[in-house]
Parts: structure tokens; sequence; C-alpha cells
């Protein structure tokens, strides 16, 4: 079996993939005009550069969507169809994540965090929204 290729983290994301890797979806909140970032040295808003870490809901809603069927990479072959999505979080911040579950994904759908890992690495994946 072929290893999936897994993210690497930089000075911008190390905060973001540390907390991936405990299971946990954080933001960093810029501390001078509070704009939420995943990941971040500079604040693209105000130009910033002091940030806390903070929770982040793990609520958001689907902005895009792809439905693969061809794998791009061996490590895939397998899962073939799966979907990707782009996600936007509660507090703004839009990430590419996998989106889970064998069900019709629709732009605007809700959608709940669901960490997943690969390769020792933690992954930051979504599954539709359940109400109640």
């Amino acid at each position: 079996m072929t290893s999936q290729p897994v993210p690497e983290s930089d000075p911008a994301s190390a905060q973001f993939f540390a907390a991936l890797d405990e299971g946990r979806l954080d933001l960093l909140r810029c501390r001078q005009c509070g704009t939420a970032h995943l990941a971040a040295l500079v604040c693209d808003a105000c130009n910033g550069t002091v940030f806390a870490p903070e929770p982040a809901s793990g609520a958001g809603t689907i902005f895009s969507f792809t439905r693969t069927y061809i794998a791009h990479h061996p490590a895939f072959a397998d899962r073939l169809p799966y979907c990707g999505g782009i996600v936007e979080l509660a507090e703004g911040p839009r990430l590419f994540a996998p989106l889970l579950g064998d069900v019709p994904f629709a732009v605007g759908a809700a959608v709940a965090f669901e960490p997943q890992r690969a390769e020792g690495r933690g992954i930051a994946a979504f599954r539709l929204a359940t109400s109640g």
C-alpha cells in the first residue's frame, strides 16, 4: 500500500497542525483586530502580528466541493469516488478538507468537524451536520 501524502507544517501553520495532531481544530485570533485565521504570521486584515490560539466551533458550511473519480495519487485509489470541499468555518476562515460520508453534498450545507488521522498526522475533515 502506498503512503498517503500528508501536509507539513511551517511557522505560519505550526499551531494549526499541532492542534489537529491532538484531534482539535484551533484558530489564531488576531489580538489587534479580532480576525480569525487558520495559519498566519501577519494578519491579512490589519497587518497585526500577535495572535491568540482558540478552539474553533467546528461548525461550517460547504462553500464549494468536488467529487473525485480519478486517483491522482495511488494512496487514494481504493477510496474512489471521494469528496473534498472548501468549508467556510462559522468563525470565517475557509479550508479545503475531505467531506466524509456517501451522501449528496450541496453548496451551503451545514457540516461539522470530524478529526481524522493519516500517516500519523491529524487531518481536518467534515461530515454533514445532523440536526438535534
